[in-house]
C-alpha cells in the first residue's frame, strides 16, 4: 500500500530532487514485498514441497523478471506519457495488493517485535558499506580507479564500516547475522559455487553488447532475442524442481548445472564474427537459461538446508550477500576485462596494420569513394579513418570476448569437476 502511495506521489511532481527522494523510499518499500512474498506463498501451499515450491517461483522470477519488467517498461515508454508510465506501475502494485486481500490467509506470519530489537545500527552499518562497495566497483574503472579521491573515499568507507558491522555483530544481543554458520562447510562450498556461478553469468553483458555494438541490432531486437534466455530458464528451474523433488544427488544437480553453464561458455566463444545470425545465438541462449536454471533454487537449497533452522535466515542472509557482492564482482570483471584486453588487441592491431596490403586499400578506397561523394576531401579522409578504426575496435571486441568466454569455459569445468570429486572433511575423517 505505501508503495501505491509513493508512486502516486511521483505523479504529483516534476520536481527532479523530490522524485530521487521518492525513488529511494520506494526501494526499501520494495525490498519489503519482496521479503513477505516468500512465506506468505509456503503459508499457503498446502503440500509437503511448499517450499521448494516458493523458492523455484521466487527464483524463477529473479532470473526472467528482469526481461518482462523492461518489456513493459519499453511498452509504456513508447505509447504513454510520464504519469501513465507510473500509473501503470501502480496497476501491477494495486493487482498484486488485491491477490494478497482475496485469496491469501492474513493471520500474523512472525512475532511483533518493538524498534530497539531490529538492530537499527547494524543495519545503518551494513547499508553504508554496501552501498559504498557497489559505488567502488561499477565506478572505479570510470574513474581511473584510485587516482580519484571519489574512489579512495568510497573504497575506505567500505573497509571501515564493514569492519565496524563485524565488530557491532560480534557484540550485540540480537545480531543481524550469526557467523556460525561458516562452520558449515556447505555453506562455504555453497558460497564458492554461487561466486562461480555469478561470475559465469556476468558473461551474458558482454554478449548484449557485441548485439549493439558490433552486430548493430536495436536495443528492442535484442530484448525480444533475450526471451530465448528466459525459455531455458523455465526449462531448467522446472527440470530443478523435479530433481530436486525425487531427491537427486545435490552435486549430481551442480554437476549437471556448471557443465551446461560451461558448454554454453565454450559455444558463445565460437559465435563472436562480424555477422551472426539470429539462429545461431539463440540455441546458446536457451542452453545458458537452462544452465542457470538447473544450478539456482537448488543451490539456495543447499545453502540453507545445511544449518540448524534456528539461524537458517542467517544462512539466506549470506546467500544474498553472496549473490550482491559477486554479480558486482561480475560486472566489474567484465567490464574491465572487456576495457583491458580491446585496447590491448586494438593497440596490437593498429600496430601491425599494414597500409600496403592489397585487403587494406580496397577497404579504404571503397570507404573514402563512398564519403568524398557527400563531403569534402579532408572531411572525408577523416571520416574514412575514423570507420576504420571503428572497425578494428569491433574486431578487438570480437577477439576480447573469445578470451574472455573460453576462460569462462575453463572455469566453469574446473568447478564441475571440483563439486562432483569434492568429499566433505567427515567423511574424509570416517575413511581413514
Amino acid at each position: 500500500m505505501l508503495n501505491i502511495l509513493v508512486l502516486f506521489g511521483m505523479t504529483l511532481t516534476t520536481n527532479t530532487e523530490l522524485i530521487l527522494i521518492l525513488r529511494f523510499i520506494q526501494g526499501p518499500l520494495s525490498l519489503f514485498e519482496g521479503c513477505i512474498l516468500l512465506p506468505i506463498i509456503m503459508s499457503n501451499i498446502k503440500s509437503e514441497h511448499s517450499k521448494l515450491i516458493a523458492y523455484s517461483f521466487l527464483y524463477g522470477v529473479m532470473l526472467t523478471g528482469d526481461k518482462f519488467t523492461t518489456s513493459i517498461v519499453k511498452f509504456a515508454i513508447e505509447n504513454y506519457n510520464h504519469n501513465m508510465m507510473v500509473y501503470t506501475i501502480m496497476s501491477f502494485h494495486v493487482v498484486a495488493l488485491i491477490i494478497y486481500v482475496f485469496f491469501f490467509n492474513h493471520n500474523r506470519m512472525f512475532p511483533k517485535k518493538p524498534l530497539y530489537q531490529l538492530n537499527l545500527g547494524g543495519i545503518f552499518l551494513m547499508i553504508i558499506s554496501l552501498i559504498s562497495g557497489a559505488f567502488f566497483l561499477i565506478y572505479g574503472k570510470k574513474y581511473y580507479w584510485f587516482e580519484s579521491p571519489i574512489i579512495i573515499t568510497a573504497f575506505a568507507s567500505t573497509l571501515v564500516f564493514s569492519g565496524l558491522f563485524l565488530l557491532h555483530q560480534k557484540t550485540a544481543k540480537r545480531p543481524l547475522f550469526h557467523f556460525e554458520i561458516f562452520k558449515s562447510e556447505r555453506v562455504i562450498l555453497g558460497i564458492l559455487m554461487f561466486f562461480v556461478f555469478y561470475t559465469l553469468r556476468a558473461g551474458m553483458s558482454n554478449i548484449y553488447q557485441v548485439m549493439s555494438t558490433v552486430w548493430k541490432w536495436q536495443w528492442e531486437y535484442v530484448l525480444q532475442i533475450q526471451y530465448f534466455n528466459v525459455a531455458g530458464s523455465i526449462i531448467g528451474i522446472v527440470f530443478s524442481f523435479f530433481m530436486v523433488k525425487n531427491k537427486v544427488d545435490f552435486r549430481k544437480i551442480f554437476f549437471l548445472g556448471f557443465v551446461l553453464l560451461a558448454m554454453s561458455m565454450l559455444w558463445f566463444s565460437y559465435l563472436f564474427y562480424p555477422d551472426t545470425k539470429v539462429e545461431a545465438v539463440a540455441p546458446t541462449l536457451i542452453l545458458e537459461g537452462i544452465a542457470q536454471g538447473v544450478i539456482f533454487t537448488p543451490l539456495v537449497l543447499y545453502i540453507t538446508g545445511s544449518v540448524h533452522p534456528s539461524i537458517t535466515g542467517s544462512a539466506a542472509q549470506a546467500g544474498t550477500a553472496i549473490r550482491f557482492w559477486t554479480t558486482t564482482i561480475g560486472f566489474s570483471l567484465m567490464q574491465n576485462a572487456i576495457l583491458y584486453l580491446t585496447t590491448k588487441h586494438q593497440f596490437l592491431m593498429t600496430k601491425n596494420l599494414d597500409k600496403t596490403s592489397p585487403i587494406f586499400q580496397q577497404q579504404w578506397n571503397n570507404l573514402f569513394n563512398k564519403n568524398i561523394a557527400s563531403h569534402l576531401p579532408n572531411e572525408a579522409e577523416s571520416i574514412t579513418a575514423a570507420a576504420l578504426k571503428a572497425k578494428l575496435y569491433n574486431q578487438a571486441l570480437l577477439v576480447s570476448n573469445i578470451e574472455i568466454f573460453r576462460t569462462l569455459f575453463v572455469v566453469g569445468i574446473i568447478a564441475a569437476i571440483f563439486v562432483i570429486l569434492y568429499q566433505p572433511i567427515k567423511n574424509r575423517l570416517l575413511h581413514r
